[in-house]
């Protein structure tokens, strides 16, 4: 005999109210088998906790939108950072500048290199070392230097930090978002079991599976007992949710029965189990937030149990292009490499028109850098695009 299986997740827990908030909508009070005290106490519960959900989803979207900025942000703030570095050795090399004027750099005397800057900490403090130093020497009297000026560098390490500090915002949001529904979990967990228990004696008369078979309509979730064969007249489907990508179970996946609307949940290491439904045809919807959704048909049989399992694609963006010409001058600029900052695609090289177009960019705001060859001097200018799926946004660069 299947047994109950309360909610052990935010996702759960909230079908599971959500499941019985829909019910009760569409059902006259006289037959909701929920007592009215308990479902007074549901009602005072539920839209609270809905808004809690709510804010929770909110804040991890604009965390992740933080967290895209900050990217774009850091490779920019890194690029200014190492170029103003390497200005100062190459200036040193030349014999423009003492080679103790590392020092002002935080620099070792005998370093020759630029810093290494894999964290995001190393281009803060990086980019304040060179600030200080910099200050300090043309304060002196000594020549600022230039491609990029301290101004250029200071802007970008500023707008990463600025950033950095919005993305610090967005996760303590996030967290205490998380941490206000965590609050009620303990109450959420007992509402659930009481509704539970309560729709369970309510259509009780003796036979269980026609008990069940109406509990589940208002969402109870029943499974098969550890070594218990899988009855067909209490499930229909079985299988396995999968990532495309790494092979891994996908918890949470909501899989809905197209024709008759009923959703059920997948376990932590994917797996799922639709109850009964009449011999037919029918198509499951599977959808998860951060994947592609699959629908897939599926054939139910009079005393059998179908298979279906299913592989999640990760959401891939077509993305947008950004196309537009460098001049150098006032005439077209071959051989200009063209990027993306903090987006892993290939640079490309403008043609003899000045030319450049690249594609496949996520939407959203991005940073496009353009930097000349050595043989126009190894120069570069930024710009910022909105790329939008599917469309052509234009960027032109005059040096």
């Amino acid at each position: 005999m299947p047994s109950r299986r309360l909610p052990d997740s935010n996702p759960k827990r909230y079908r599971a109210l959500r499941m019985i908030n829909d019910r009760k909508t569409v059902t006259p009070p006289a037959q909701v088998p929920i007592t009215p005290g308990t479902v007074t106490r549901f009602d005072l519960f539920f839209s609270a906790y809905k808004a809690k959900i709510l804010a929770v989803a909110a804040a991890l979207s604009a965390q992740g939108a933080a967290s895209a900025l900050v990217r774009v942000a850091k490779q920019l703030g890194a690029w200014l950072v190492d170029d103003f570095y390497e200005a100062l050795q190459r200036a040193i090399r030349r014999g423009e500048f003492a080679a103790d004027v590392r020092a002002l750099y935080g620099l070792e005397l005998s370093e020759t290199n630029t810093p290494k800057l894999s964290t995001e900490q190393d281009v803060l403090d990086w980019g304040e070392n060179a600030h200080d130093g910099e200050t300090v020497r043309t304060g002196a009297g000594g020549a600022p230097i230039t491609f990029p000026s301290l101004l250029q560098m200071d802007t970008a390490v500023n707008d990463f930090k600025t950033k950095n500090l919005t993305q610090a915002a967005a996760k303590t949001t996030y967290d205490n978002a998380q941490q206000a529904l965590e609050t009620d979990n303990t109450e959420a967990d007992k509402l659930i079991l009481k509704c539970w228990n309560e729709i369970e004696t309510a259509f009780d008369d003796g036979d269980k599976p026609s008990m069940r078979r109406q509990a589940r309509e208002w969402g109870v979730v029943y499974i098969p007992r550890k070594g218990e064969t899988l009855d067909p007249a209490e499930f229909s489907v079985k299988g396995k949710i999968t990532d495309q990508v790494t092979g891994n179970g996908v918890e949470d996946a909501e899989i809905r029965v197209v024709e008759t609307n009923e959703t059920t949940l997948s376990e932590a290491n994917g797996d799922y189990l639709v109850t009964y439904l009449s011999p037919g045809n029918y198509n499951l919807e599977i959808t998860k937030i951060g994947f592609e959704v699959e629908t897939l048909p599926v054939t139910v049989v009079a005393g059998e149990i179908a298979g279906l399992d299913a592989e999640l694609s990760p959401v891939v963006s077509i993305g947008g292009t950004v196309a537009g010409t460098v001049t150098f001058t006032g005439m077209p600029a071959a051989n200009v490499a063209v990027s993306i900052m903090g987006v892993a695609l290939p640079i490309v090289l403008t043609d003899v028109n000045g030319h450049f177009s690249i594609s496949g960019i996520p939407a959203g705001p991005q940073t496009v850098r353009a930097q000349l060859p050595p043989i126009m001097g190894g120069g570069f200018q930024t710009q910022g695009v909105n790329v939008i799926t599917g469309s052509e946004v234009t960027a032109n660069f005059s040096f």
